[in-house]
C-alpha cells in the first residue's frame, strides 16, 4: 500500500478514535470519563459531543486562565516533540486531514506568503497564554474554527438543554461571538479548497508549539547531496515547503511524503546511516587516542 493511502488511513483512525464517545445520544452532555483528562498531540475540541480526549491548547488555557504550571501539558509535549516532531500533525490530526481532503477539490490554488508562518507564534503567545491570563477566558477556543466546526455547529443544530444548569448550551448571550466565530470557520474553509493546509501554516498553536521540537526529534528527514533541485518534494508536500532546503524546518510535519523522492531518507536514531556514522566518528576518535 501506498504512503499516501497509509497515512490517509491513520489520519480517519486518528479522527474516529478520538471522536467515538456516543453517550452523549443519551446524556445530552459531553464525555466526563477518566480519557478526558488525557491529552492528545493535536487539536481535538474538549466541547464537541464525541470528543473522548482533551485538547492540549484548550489545556493550556485552562491553566493559564487559572494561573497555574501545566506540568503534565510540558512534560506530555515535550515527549512527543522529541521523539516524533510535528508527526501527529501530519498522520493524525483530525482537521489537517479535512485540510489534505478539502485540497483535493478541483479550483485554481494559490500560495500562501512565507512570512505569514510566524503568525501562528503570535496566536499562540496572544490567544492562548497573554489572554486567557489576563481575562480568565478560554480566547482561542472561542475563536478556534476546528472546535467551531465539531463543537459549535453540533451543540448549535442540535441545542439541547444542559442538564446541570437547566440552558441551552448556546444561550442568547452567546450568539454574537457564535457568529464570529462560524465566519472564521468559513474564510478557513474556502482557502482549505485554495492553498496548502492554511490553517495549520499560519494559525495552529498546536503546530507552534511542536515546530520548536522538530530540529531536535528523533524522527529527522535527510536529503541527498546528490539532489539535483528537482522541487518534487514541495510538489509533494501538504505544507509546501522545499525539504533540500529546509531539513530542519519547524514547519514539517514530517508526513513523509517527500521521501517519495529518492533523494530525501527518513533518519532516526536506528537508520544504518546513523550507525555508520557513530561507528565512523569512534573509530576515529580510538585512532586519535593510539596515535597520541
Amino acid at each position: 500500500m501506498e504512503l499516501t493511502r497509509i497515512r490517509q488511513l491513520m489520519q480517519l483512525a486518528g479522527t474516529v478514535l478520538s471522536n467515538s464517545y456516543i453517550g452523549t445520544i443519551f446524556t445530552k452532555n459531553i464525555s466526563t470519563g477518566p480519557l478526558k483528562g488525557v491529552c492528545v498531540p493535536f487539536l481535538n475540541c474538549y466541547a464537541c459531543p464525541s470528543a473522548v480526549f482533551s485538547c492540549p491548547i484548550g489545556t493550556l488555557q485552562h491553566f493559564a486562565a487559572i494561573r497555574a504550571i501545566p506540568y503534565y501539558l510540558i512534560g506530555f509535549i515535550a515527549v512527543v516533540g522529541l521523539t516524533v516532531g510535528r508527526m501527529a500533525c501530519g498522520w493524525l490530526c483530525p482537521f489537517g486531514f479535512l485540510q489534505d481532503m478539502m485540497h483535493k477539490i478541483p479550483s485554481p490554488k494559490m500560495e500562501i506568503p512565507g512570512t505569514l508562518r510566524y503568525v501562528k507564534y503570535l496566536v499562540l503567545l496572544l490567544l492562548v497564554i497573554v489572554l486567557p491570563y489576563l481575562t480568565a477566558e478560554m480566547t482561542f477556543s472561542i475563536l478556534c474554527p476546528a472546535g467551531t466546526l465539531t463543537a459549535g455547529l453540533p451543540w448549535a443544530i442540535w441545542n439541547p438543554v444542559n442538564p446541570q444548569t437547566g440552558l441551552p448550551f448556546f444561550p442568547d448571550g452567546q450568539g454574537a461571538i457564535f457568529f464570529i466565530s462560524l465566519f472564521i470557520l468559513i474564510v478557513f474553509l474556502v482557502f482549505f479548497i485554495l492553498t496548502k493546509r492554511p490553517f495549520c501554516r499560519i494559525a495552529c498553536p498546536m503546530g507552534a508549539l511542536l515546530a520548536f521540537f522538530n530540529k531536535y526529534s528523533m524522527v529527522q528527514l535527510k536529503v541527498s547531496s546528490k539532489c539535483d533541485g528537482c522541487n518534487i518534494c514541495r510538489d509533494l508536500c501538504p505544507v509546501d515547503i522545499n525539504i533540500s532546503m529546509e531539513e530542519d524546518s519547524g514547519e514539517c510535519i514530517r508526513c513523509l511524503e517527500c521521501t517519495r523522492c529518492a533523494h530525501v531518507k527518513l533518519s532516526t536514531p536506528f537508520s544504518s546511516d546513523i550507525k555508520a556514522q557513530k561507528l565512523f566518528r569512534k573509530a576515529k576518535l580510538k585512532g586519535q587516542r593510539v596515535k597520541g
